[in-house]
């Protein structure tokens, strides 16, 4: 994954201006910042609470809140990056789309931070003043970073409906309908077809990357919840099993989940528009026995469209399924070795 950081990310002239080391120095200042700012006040005035605040869990919490939300705070800002540049990612939303959708994805995220007011009983309990203020600033930030990512997949998803929708429909051309272009040709033009895997492509990459945003936002909040159960179980050693490893597997799984079902539809509906150029570009012969010459050039025209990929060695699987399910059982489970 990060090996293959898009160009509009590696070189969107917003974070190349930045100069590496201040770079680095403004994102690891911040993380040290926030969890200098989270611990202010922490001890409740007993002598249990003094000697945790000062302990090494309660500082391993903090400093990963620090870093989660630093990770947020990015994440947050890439996304409003593609916002406004939308062509560049290979959608193109029409008047008023972009924030209908975000007003559905606000919706969405007030009603995950209600429901999480609703049952506080869900964290621990830790010598620490004000401990649901503490824990809610990580949730706050992951909720915030959410709304935009859940605004531009829901926008790609649409995209790749409108793919299927402008075809033999529209009139125009540019950009927003090189796709549709090509497949009203009744013979493949090179040109039109080159724009149209362009811009599958760009929505490929805008896929990929969305999956990469939500998953790097996970592992943030599962580490957090990790190191969480680590400092109540070093406050607590007797009281372990009121919050057990299974709590931290159960949130990774939850996540996975939620990241599956945001995420399958797009990559249901490009696969879709997808394999249809394939049939368009490499129809079946009129007498319908292929040759190997036909074969092997649709099997050329899927790698270009990286059909060719089988479900459980796609990148997508193993950003979205793998490494929150892995987060989470190091997570969960890391206490217990150090114990």
């Amino acid at each position: 994954m990060l090996r293959d950081v898009p160009p509009e990310i590696a070189e969107d002239t917003f974070w190349t201006k930045i100069p590496p080391p201040l770079l680095s120095m403004i994102v690891l200042g911040l993380a040290f910042v926030i969890a200098m700012l989270i611990g202010i006040g922490a001890s409740d005035g007993t002598p249990d609470s003094k000697a945790f605040v000062v302990g090494v869990p309660w500082m391993v919490w903090r400093a990963l809140a620090g870093a989660a939300l630093v990770v947020f705070a990015l994440l947050t800002v890439q996304a409003i990056r593609i916002l406004q540049h939308p062509a560049k990612w290979g959608f193109y939303p029409p008047p008023g789309r972009a924030p209908r959708y975000m007003v559905c994805a606000i919706i969405g995220t007030l009603v995950g931070g209600l429901f999480w007011l609703w049952t506080p009983e869900l964290g621990p309990e830790l010598p620490i003043r004000d401990l649901q203020a503490r824990t809610g600033v990580v949730l706050v930030g992951a909720l915030l970073a959410t709304v935009p990512w859940l605004t531009i997949v829901w926008l790609g998803h649409a995209e790749c409906r409108d793919l299927k929708n402008d075809v033999g429909k529209r009139p125009q051309t540019g950009p927003a309908h090189d796709y549709a272009d090509a497949m009203r040709e009744d013979t493949v033009d090179p040109e039109q077809f080159r724009l149209a895997v362009r811009q599958l492509e760009r929505l490929w990459r805008l896929l990929l990357t969305c999956a990469g945003a939500f998953t790097i936002g996970i592992i943030a909040a599962i580490a957090s919840a990790g190191a969480l159960r680590g400092a109540f179980v070093a406050a607590y050693p007797d009281r372990r099993d009121e919050f057990p490893p299974s709590n931290v597997l159960l949130y990774g799984g939850l996540f996975t989940l939620g990241l599956s079902v945001i995420a399958v539809p797009m990559a249901v509906a490009w696969r879709a528009r997808a394999q249809r150029l394939v049939e368009h570009a490499c129809p079946l012969p009129p007498d319908g026995r292929p040759t190997v010459a036909w074969t092997e050039e649709r099997h050329r025209v899927e790698r270009l469209l990286h059909l060719d990929i089988p479900f459980v060695r796609n990148p997508l699987t193993l950003i979205s399924v793998t490494a929150p399910l892995l987060v989470s059982a190091f997570a969960a489970f890391l206490p217990l070795v150090a114990n």
